[in-house]
């Protein structure tokens, strides 16, 4: 065992080499240490030095008489420093480094810790004081002139508490207090809107790792709002001065995922059009967001499992390597684990990704949320069409209120706006009711409390139910929008056009 003591050398110890009579015998308080019987505890000293003492010119005096008659027993080690001497940070920081070194230094043996608390400013002493209550037990000492005497007397302190059980979860607490208030003065962790307890603690770990140069996976259901949050992440890092793309993995064709990631030259494959840098290369230095990354193909995830562990990517077409420095923020709404074990998405990538899982709860369990959300929306929703001719502001009724609460959102978060935007739209009346708000839903009237208006005393066709449902309503919405296709598809909260065809297709609506 290594039983090593610290201390600062303070004003006291070099007037020691004055020989100001104020002191007494002219030991000073480590001298004192050393003299006294505490000594023999410890076997090796590390004494601190800050420039810029008022008695600086007896400091190389004191060091050689200190070596001269005490490092023959013990091993004496000095370190000067160049702080401001009430700098609670910069004492922190210094009196940490050179324990974590020594512990490195004697990485095969434990070491006993000893700090001597007298020497230098008050804020010096309450760092010994913290560190040995916290990640540093020691012994501590303290030592003081006793003028009947005339000596410096030195004894060990016993402080009767514990950091930990008294003193930690308040300052804990009061930093969550902290971390929150700031969450809501950031611009994009503002544009989450939230009262619930579970949000509040999910965008309290989020906010957490967000400085941390470290990959996050988030998986929720889709409409959760994960491509959001990942844009709050990357805001509150340090790389939030760079930019930062979003790419949908399962918006894009297999034969061009690599080249829109990794780059490509000219000619890399039939049609391609000049040179391209790449997502990696184009934000290199701040984040990239991955939606829906259990799409992408087995190839491109060992390619983007190279470029998170190498920080290389190979451009497609002449293999050229660059380096690349890429925050890989992922989302989906898949189970990863479950496509590992079938083959579908690669092990080691999985791990790599999983730094920090981060699961964005379903609208449905979100509680009061639903309410404040709603709120918002309808907010935006009337403001922007409220210079339109015929238009008719709208409120809440409070059984549309409570039918917002009970419905089971399945669609979530952008399931929620898309209603709201239709009941605005097609509604005459200015309180919107629950009644009139069933007509809108997308997945059908019925609430999940109030179950399916069917006995079952005989077997159902769910999709063809589900089918001309949907058939219905988009043959309202062509009505509604004049036969146009895109303001339809946004009528009806589809992503594109292309979803649209597909689903007039499948209900037999001619084009």
């Amino acid at each position: 065992m290594k039983k090593i003591c610290l201390s600062w050398i303070g004003t006291h110890d070099l007037n020691s080499i004055a020989h100001d009579t104020k002191y007494g015998d002219g030991s000073g308080p480590i001298i004192a240490l050393l003299e006294s019987p505490h000594a023999d505890d410890f076997d090796e000293l590390h004494l601190l030095y800050n420039f810029g003492q008022p008695l600086e010119k007896h400091k190389d005096e004191y060091r050689r008489q200190i070596s001269k008659k005490y490092a023959k027993n013990k091993t004496v080690v000095f370190h000067e420093h160049e702080l401001n001497p009430t700098d609670y940070n910069r004492i922190y920081e210094i009196t940490t480094g050179i324990m974590k070194s020594l512990q490195k230094k004697y990485s095969n043996k434990k070491i006993k810790w000893h700090f001597h608390t007298s020497p230098g400013t008050g804020q010096m002493n309450a760092i010994w004081v913290l560190l040995s209550k916290t990640a540093y037990p020691a012994t501590l000492y303290q030592s003081h002139y006793e003028i009947g005497s005339k000596k410096q007397i030195v004894k060990t302190i016993d402080l009767e508490f514990n950091i930990d059980a008294e003193y930690i979860p308040e300052v804990t607490a009061r930093a969550r207090e902290k971390i929150l208030k700031n969450i809501h003065s950031e611009k994009q962790y503002g544009e989450i809107i939230y009262r619930s307890d579970i949000m509040e603690s999910l965008l309290y770990k989020t906010r957490k790792l967000a400085a941390h140069n470290v990959s996050v996976l988030i998986t929720g259901e889709t409409g959760t709002g994960k491509e959001l949050l990942a844009k709050a992440i990357h805001a509150a890092s340090l790389r939030k001065g760079k930019k930062m793309l979003t790419l949908n993995c399962a918006a894009i064709q297999e034969t061009t995922a690599n080249a829109t990631l990794f780059g490509w030259s000219k000619g890399a494959w039939t049609g391609a059009c000049g040179e391209g840098s790449g997502y990696f290369l184009e934000c290199s230095g701040g984040t990239i967001f991955l939606d829906e990354i259990g799409e992408l193909s087995l190839e491109t995830q060992t390619k983007l499992l190279r470029a998170i562990q190498e920080g290389e990517v190979q451009r497609v077409g002449d293999g050229r390597v660059s380096k690349v420095d890429v925050r890989i923020i992922a989302a989906t709404h898949k189970n990863l684990l479950e496509l590992v074990k079938s083959g579908k998405f690669r092990e080691d990538l999985y791990y790599r990704l999983n730094v920090f899982a981060i699961e964005l709860p379903p609208l449905r369990k979100r509680g009061d949320d639903i309410t404040l959300l709603a709120e918002k929306f309808l907010k935006a929703i009337n403001d922007k069409n409220d210079e339109i001719p015929g238009y008719v502001i709208k409120k809440l009724s409070a059984s549309a209120r409570q039918l917002l609460v009970n419905y089971p959102w399945p669609g979530n978060v952008r399931e929620l706006y898309n209603t709201l935007q239709r009941v605005c739209l097609w509604a005459d009346s200015s309180i919107i009711t629950a009644e009139e708000l069933k007509n809108y839903f997308t997945h059908g009237a019925q609430t999940e409390a109030a179950g399916p208006d069917h006995d079952f005393l005989f077997p159902v066709d769910l999709d063809a139910i589900t089918v001309g449902l949907r058939k219905k309503y988009i043959q309202k919405a062509l009505e509604k929008c004049g036969g146009n296709k895109s303001e339809t598809a946004r009528m009806l909260g589809y992503k594109n056009y292309q979803t649209l065809a597909h689903e007039m297709k499948r209900s037999g609506i001619g084009s």
